[in-house]
């Protein structure tokens, strides 16, 4: 009984909200990826899906795939802080370690500077550092000064050795 009255209930309501029926049947245009298109031939109706550029391809980061040569940061130049805590948990595993190369797809320069990056912010208490109980890289069983947060600032972050091995005259991060 409560499954008759459940599909007579949806049924009334696919029949009278036409934007329901709409959004069942053309799955890809809430996505905007395919524009539906009814054409009239020779008393043919012709339906037919047109691929639609999408309005928020200019703003789009260009991928990985096209730029074969540079690793995932560097085609996207885009400068990475170890304040970008969202973006350096991407390469951390879940016990707190670093992902290795071959995981993460960096190149080796990249590698070093995500991993220095994220070593900064765990010592400044933006990444959580899980640890073992009773291990040294608890902040809080730290001796002295070492158990509070360190905060860099962001002129003195110097770039990886082999940045200032190709440009001498680098802008600092």
């Amino acid at each position: 009984m409560f499954s008759t009255l459940l599909r007579d209930a949806v049924s009334s309501l696919l029949k009278s909200s036409y934007a329901v029926n709409k959004r069942l049947f053309f799955k890809s245009n809430q996505n905007f990826i395919k524009e539906i298109v009814e054409n009239k031939v020779n008393n043919k109706l012709v339906v037919e899906g047109k691929i639609v550029v999408p309005p928020w391809k200019p703003y789009e980061l260009k991928s990985a795939a096209e730029n074969k040569s540079a690793c995932s940061v560097c085609s996207t130049d885009l400068e990475i802080k170890h304040t970008d805590v969202l973006i350096l948990r991407q390469f951390v595993r879940s016990d707190g370690c670093m992902l290795p190369r071959r995981v993460t797809g960096l190149c080796k320069l990249q590698q070093k500077r995500i991993a220095s990056m994220v070593a900064m912010a765990q010592k400044a208490g933006l990444m959580a550092n899980v640890a073992p109980l009773n291990s040294k890289k608890d902040p809080k069983l730290r001796p002295k000064w070492k158990k509070c947060n360190t905060y860099f600032d962001e002129s003195t972050i110097r770039p990886p050795k082999e940045y200032r091995k190709k440009d001498p005259i680098i802008k600092l991060i």
